[in-house]
């Protein structure tokens, strides 16, 4: 739970801090940007797996959220539930970046992987 609600409806916060860690722990990030309506990219997120409910409404109603890149390969979307819910809804094409063998294309069209609106690019090593 380590950094949990962190900046939760910080509405002026318009970019993100680095968030480097490669090995997630269950609910880090959970809630952590929630309600930043401000904020436009996301910090990439270079974890290759996932924790429990590590990613839970993340970016939730960051609706000036324009991209976020993440390098996870499966995905489980109750590690991720609603990540995205309500996000980039203010955004011109948000863009999401995931390795082209990522399961979260699973996942399009649902706000806790690839939400209708957010058009998925490949990341290229």
């Amino acid at each position: 739970y380590c950094y949990q609600y962190m900046f939760r409806d910080c509405t002026s916060l318009t970019t993100a801090p680095e968030l480097p860690a490669t090995k997630l722990a269950q609910y880090c990030y959970s809630y952590m940007f929630n309600g930043c309506t401000s904020l436009t990219t996301a910090p990439e997120l270079p974890a290759t797996t996932l924790a429990t409910y590590c990613y839970n409404r993340m970016f939730s109603s960051c609706t000036s959220l324009q991209s976020v890149t993440t390098n996870v390969t499966y995905w489980n979307t109750s590690d991720t539930k609603e990540w995205l819910n309500n996000a980039g809804t203010n955004a011109t094409n948000p863009t999401i970046y995931c390795p082209a063998n990522s399961t979260i294309k699973n996942y399009i069209g649902n706000n806790s992987g690839i939400p209708t609106g957010w058009t998925q690019v490949d990341l290229t090593e």
